[in-house]
């Protein structure tokens, strides 16, 4: 491939940021990364990033610039009328997990200002991410993803490219509501089993071995088994993400009930004080 993007700028070193930055630098990409929290890029900075005290500073070094935050308010909270000043020629791809609808309003805004904007949220947590082995839902120009495969396959294992703005962040909405209606299907599912006195082993070995096995399963039956859930992708991440989506459902005229159900359990885990453990403890919320 010609023309491949060699350095990048990043804001948001958090949770999944680190492992994706490091993945970048040991495979000799140039980073320069931002966080509002200045502490939390020590650690990439001795692996060769190089951090800069501000946005703006940021932005004069790099012509394409990677966003990992929190939500929707965190992104224009970045993309402010002094940042906007700066993006002329400037290429922005929002990694943050925000709404279809909320991507658009985003690349309307860089555009206006002058720069380009393209979608490619992750599937995947923090494993994945420090293994290189995520999904990347790209939704934006060809032109803008071509330069950036490289970069993409030290994050991921495959890059899908569903189309304009908006397809990619729809994309990790359909993936992240099976995540939580699948981690509400499972949580049930154990503790029913736990109600009927079945063996815990004997019925995670059950599940394991029939058409209702995931790799999801997989990945999470010793924390149902053990009743404790460190979090690899918090609940309350889960449960924002499943708001977003019934949001955009809501505003297409789509009822979609087991996503509403779901959706409504996990906001009760979150104001249960279940958040910040793994999304599977919405088993917690159940078994109260």
């Amino acid at each position: 491939m010609q023309n491949q993007t060699t350095s990048i700028g990043w804001i948001g070193i958090g949770q999944m940021g680190v492992p994706m930055v490091s993945r970048l630098l040991d495979n000799g990409i140039t980073v320069g990364i931002y966080n509002r929290s200045p502490d939390k890029t020590q650690t990439l900075e001795a692996k060769g990033a190089t951090s800069y005290p501000s946005i703006a500073a940021l932005l004069q070094h790099h012509d394409v610039i990677f966003l990992m935050v929190s939500d929707y308010a965190a992104v224009l909270d970045i993309l402010d009328g002094d940042t906007q000043k700066l993006l002329p020629g400037k290429t922005i791809i929002n990694m943050s997990t925000i709404a279809p609808s909320e991507n658009l309003a985003v690349k309307q805004l860089v555009e206006a200002a002058g720069g380009r904007f393209a979608e490619a949220p992750v599937s995947g947590s923090v494993a994945p991410a420090t293994n290189g082995t995520l999904l990347i839902l790209f939704g934006g120009e060809a032109d803008i993803l071509e330069p950036l495969q490289q970069v993409f396959s030290y994050l991921g294992k495959k890059t899908f490219h569903f189309g304009g703005v908006g397809k990619g962040s729809g994309a990790k909405l359909v993936l992240n509501s099976l995540l939580g209606i699948f981690g509400e299907a499972y949580s049930e599912a154990m503790l029913m089993a736990r109600r009927f006195e079945i063996d815990t082993d004997a019925i995670i070995e059950a599940v394991g071995g029939s058409a209702m096995d995931s790799p999801m399963f997989q990945t999470k039956k010793s924390l149902w088994a053990e009743e404790r859930f460190p979090a690899a992708f918090m609940l309350k991440h889960a449960s924002k993400d499943l708001n977003l989506a019934c949001a955009e459902m809501a505003a297409a005229g789509c009822t979609l009930p087991a996503l509403e159900t779901v959706a409504q359990s996990y906001r009760e885990a979150v104001a249960g004080g279940f958040g910040e453990d793994d999304v599977s403890g919405v088993y917690q919320k159940l078994n109260k």
